[in-house]
């Protein structure tokens, strides 16, 4: 007979849980839509929308780039940050019928936004190393 394994927590996972929820507030909200501290040189904001696509499936991450593009348009927003990830903790080696590269949010976010949204887009770039740098977008949208 197998030895059921000890699920019980430790005296350190409850300090260090209790440690976590005193410290809740110092969490980051990544979906939080408007970050007025990052400012460029120029007194502008770096981007007016932040959208993390972190954790979702290629169609519900290309949905969520999709409708925000759309709000941003009707709202006359110009700067939009897309947080696609660098793909490191992705699942893509499992899927044998899966694009090593293109199967990343990475490339296929980018690649979305200009099949899909050209007409509105005056360029898309890689975002500063302090917003996420090569894991992050920055789309410029045109003046309506």
């Amino acid at each position: 007979m197998k030895k059921k394994p000890n699920i019980k927590p430790t005296k350190e996972d409850l300090k260090d849980w209790e440690s976590f929820i005193e410290n809740i507030n110092s969490i980051e909200d990544k979906d939080a839509p408007l970050d007025n501290s990052i400012i460029e040189k120029n007194n502008d904001r770096l981007f007016d929308i932040r959208k993390d696509l972190h954790g979702l499936k290629m169609h519900e991450a290309l949905d969520v780039v999709s409708n925000t593009i759309n709000d941003a348009i009707v709202r006359k927003v110009r700067k939009i940050l897309f947080i696609t990830g660098k793909g490191l903790h992705s699942n893509k080696e499992q899927d044998p019928y899966a694009s090593k590269d293109l199967s990343l949010l990475r490339y296929a976010v980018p690649e979305y936004i200009e099949n899909n949204f050209s007409d509105h887009v005056i360029k898309i770039e890689q975002s500063p190393i302090k917003l996420g740098g090569s894991g992050s977008i920055i789309v410029f949208l045109k003046k309506l």
